[in-house]
């Protein structure tokens, strides 16, 4: 089952959030629910969330930024599946470890 480890400083995206918004860093955390903020916020600016509302990759992997998920994809480390939850920006490990092992001759 996907997990995601919340504390203070920690990336997190909301569920529905475009992709051209950048991630949320968690402020702290409080039964089950958290303050998070961009970094362009004014400092006393944060938004109050539950738990329920964050997003949870479905699979394994990372979730990245678009710019990277783009040069990701092109590299073809993104596993071919059938799960659409899963999107574009979703990074198997595996693959890329594969990718990055060294070519022994």
């Amino acid at each position: 089952m996907a997990s995601l480890t919340i504390r203070p400083g920690s990336r997190v995206r909301l569920k529905g959030q475009d992709d051209h918004v950048p991630d949320f860093v968690v402020i702290r955390c409080d039964r089950d629910r958290c303050w998070v903020r961009q970094q362009d916020w004014a400092p006393e600016a944060e938004l109050n969330v539950s738990f329920k509302q964050l997003l949870v990759p479905p699979e394994p992997g990372s979730t990245l930024p678009v710019a990277l998920a783009k040069q990701v994809k092109a590299a073809g480390l993104v596993a071919a599946h059938s799960d659409h939850r899963a999107g574009d920006n979703v990074v198997y490990m595996a693959a890329y470890r594969r990718q990055q092992a060294p070519q022994g001759r």
